[in-house]
């Protein structure tokens, strides 16, 4: 990298990480601040001669009036670029290139990064229309690499031995970078990450960006599967390095997804299809790996949509079910209340497993007006029972809040509706969240948790000891109540670590003012250890499995003599 005038501060780190791009930086005048030696080999010109240049002096005279018209333009609300131009070879003809501009407001100078379209262009030749490269990075774009892909089906017509791969790669946790450092970082790593990528494929493969952090690449002519593989592992070994974004280093992994050329694929859309299905498996690994599509994904895929199609369903169809699973006081063996939960009954399927559609209906936000319906159903429930049943002016209801509905913002305002449709006291209701659910956003948990306290509903603390708390914030947190998870249960009554970790969460609990419930206790042995510790509640099927509230009724009233 060359840097004509002894001036440290324009140009980013970041660039100077990659000295094969065409880089540039400038001033208003066009006066070179750096230039990289990649437009030695590019243009031509000794690396003397283009020192004496200005960024102007290098573009096709035709194409420089307009050029500083866009330049002029920019400014702070305005300070990135795309546009496309010919550059002049000393040896004659044109490079027609494509400009990514970005203005650095405080120096005010222009961070350029150019990626070629074509050569040897003569100046009444088209540019490479704006449609078909990606506005960024510079790359082909997705129409660009479907027509390529296109090109590539019909070269395996006339050569049947022709093999070739398709990646579809993600970068990681993209959304992270861009919330916490940026969108301008956002895009700088974009610009990174596709250079690096085009820097390591051969000449004859190629990339292109897809869409938001996702790329594409082609590798034609292969021997087989282990080809795409090396591949994936040279850009994963070049991501060891951090890249250095101004004053930032930022660690990226990206994932990959491979599908290679065969008799079932005819058509391009099928095989980023199928590469994008194994992306996301790969990134379900935690990122940094590669997937090679099967069959089984596929299928995987069709029944996931099968199912986000028929939950979308279920809610005006009726299909939901609230089950009910008794909360009972230790010391006294009596009812304290219900654990609210919800149960899907297909029409064709017949029950089906919350941990097989709870996962989706995260995924899809359909969590909230799920959620949103068992407020309700759990609040009318109770009412209706302390309204015919003797001795249920006590009982209590707890319902279960996900993290997308501590995220939304109607949230305070639902739980109000539903207290008010049913006329039910809020000390009646406990809403339940998760220690990971408490984590996504720890402050607006914190505040709507607070907001619900003031209301006079008592808050729990779910599946205690699985997630990230720890006991030094704990005393923070607007918690009335542990609930102790059933993997801490389930082998209590023989395992003395098990017990002795139980025994400390009661003990603080019991510091800190709070209740204790314990989940899955499922023998008596079990429950006359919890109560020797001083634990308050329990659930398990020691006492009930969840049911329907026609059998909750039957517990009610049968003041749970019918144990199991």
């Amino acid at each position: 990298m060359y840097r004509p005038r002894n001036d440290p501060s324009p140009l980013s780190s970041a660039f100077l990480k990659l000295p094969d791009t065409l880089l540039l930086v400038f001033d208003r005048e066009g006066r070179l601040n750096m230039i990289s030696e990649a437009w030695v080999e590019a243009l031509g010109y000794d690396l003397g001669e283009l020192k004496q240049h200005c960024f102007f002096d290098l573009l096709y005279e035709n194409d420089r009036s307009e050029c500083r018209t866009k330049l002029d333009n920019m400014n702070a609300t305005a300070p990135t670029l795309r546009f496309s131009s010919r550059c002049c070879r000393k040896a004659g003809g044109y490079l027609g290139v494509v400009w990514n501009l970005t203005l650095d407001v405080e120096t005010d100078h222009f961070y350029a990064s150019a990626h070629e379209t074509a050569v040897h262009l003569s100046p009444e030749e088209p540019q490479l229309p704006d449609v078909f490269v990606d506005g960024l990075t510079g790359l082909p774009n997705r129409s660009l690499f479907i027509d390529r892909l296109e090109h590539t089906f019909r070269r395996t017509e006339r050569r049947k031995d022709l093999q070739f791969a398709v990646l579809h790669c993600g970068i990681d946790r993209f959304k992270v970078i861009n919330h916490s450092l940026g969108h301008r970082m956002g895009d700088l790593l974009l610009m990174n990450v596709a250079n690096l990528i085009r820097s390591t494929i051969r000449p004859t493969d190629m990339v292109a960006r897809l869409a938001g952090d996702e790329f594409g690449i082609l590798l034609e002519d292969i021997r087989d599967v282990s080809s795409t593989l090396h591949v994936v592992t040279r850009i994963l070994q070049k991501l060891q390095l951090p890249f250095v974004l101004h004053e930032h280093e930022v660690f990226s992994t990206i994932s990959f997804g491979i599908v290679v050329s065969g008799e079932e694929y005819l058509q391009p859309d099928a095989m980023l299809r199928d590469a994008n299905l194994a992306m996301v498996g790969a990134k379900e690994q935690g990122g940094g790996a590669y997937m090679v599509f099967n069959r089984g994904m596929h299928d995987q895929a069709v029944r996931r949509m099968e199912l986000e199609m028929d939950l979308r369903h279920a809610l005006e169809r009726g299909e939901f079910q609230a089950y009910y699973q008794p909360i009972v006081n230790l010391e006294h063996g009596t009812l304290a209340g219900f654990e609210a939960l919800v149960r899907w009954n297909h029409p064709t399927k017949g029950l089906i497993s919350p941990l097989e559609f709870i996962p989706v209906t995260e995924e899809t936000g359909l969590i909230i007006p799920l959620g949103r319906w068992m407020l309700h159903e759990a609040c009318r429930q109770l009412k209706h029972w302390q309204s015919t049943l003797p001795n249920t002016a006590e009982l209590t209801v707890s319902v279960n809040l996900s993290g997308k509905q501590l995220q939304h913002s109607n949230l305070l305002d639902d739980v109000r509706d539903a207290l008010s449709h049913s006329d039910l006291s809020p000390r009646a209701l406990k809403l339940e969240i998760t220690e990971s659910a408490m984590m996504q956003d720890t402050e607006r948990a914190v505040y709507l948790l607070e907001q619900l306290q003031a209301m006079g509903i008592r808050i729990l603390l779910d599946d205690f000891g699985t997630g990230y708390s720890s006991l030094a914030y704990l005393h923070r947190l607007p918690i009335d109540t542990l609930k102790v998870d059933r993997s801490f249960v389930r082998h209590l009554h023989e395992n003395k670590t098990d017990r002795h970790f139980v025994e400390t969460i009661v003990h603080l609990a019991h510091r800190l003012q709070q209740d204790v419930i314990c989940e899955g206790v499922e023998l008596q042995e079990q429950a006359d250890i919890l109560a020797a510790m001083g634990v308050g509640y329990i659930q398990g099927f020691l006492y009930s499995r969840p049911v329907a509230a026609n059998e909750a009724e039957i517990l009610i009233l049968s003041g749970l003599d019918q144990k199991g």
